[in-house]
């Protein structure tokens, strides 16, 4: 994603969500953050999709994704998380995100890319206020909690 694909992205944006991201949060990103790894989704030079994150060593923390609603369910949303993934060279070993409760959907596209329900964030969205399903994705099987063997 470049700055002059922002027009573009924040039009999705503002298709997707409640509470939509605007310019100058893509920008702080885009610009300010060595972590920062954002990537756009074309169909015949048109931006259908977006996601965003931040890879930090081995680990990555989805931001956001969103694809245009006539290009929902063809697979762009697993394609842009492959990519995304991409970007960290091979070395992603665990990542995190959240979701609202109520978006089923995405929820199911995590769940089809191998992300797990690990808990809930309280209030994490304001606008509608609703909770956030916190979700995390490990390369290998994660530890169980409890006593060691």
């Amino acid at each position: 994603m470049t700055e002059a694909d922002l027009g573009d992205v924040l039009a999705i944006e503002r298709a997707s969500f409640s509470s939509p991201w605007t310019e100058a949060m893509f920008l702080a990103e885009l610009r300010e953050n060595p972590f920062a790894r954002f990537l756009v989704a074309t169909l015949d030079d048109a931006i259908i999709g977006y996601v965003g994150g931040w890879v930090i060593v081995d680990e990555l923390h989805l931001l956001t994704l969103a694809v245009l609603p006539e290009y929902r369910r063809l697979g762009v949303a697993r394609r842009l998380l492959e990519r995304l993934f991409e970007s960290g060279d091979g070395r992603i070993a665990k990542a995190g995100l959240e979701v609202r409760r109520s978006n089923r959907a995405a929820i199911a596209v995590y769940e089809r890319f191998g992300f797990r329900s690990v808990g809930v964030r309280r209030g994490y969205y304001a606008d509608p206020p609703e909770d956030a399903i916190v979700m995390e994705w490990a390369s290998a099987p994660m530890p169980r909690a409890g006593r060691p063997d």
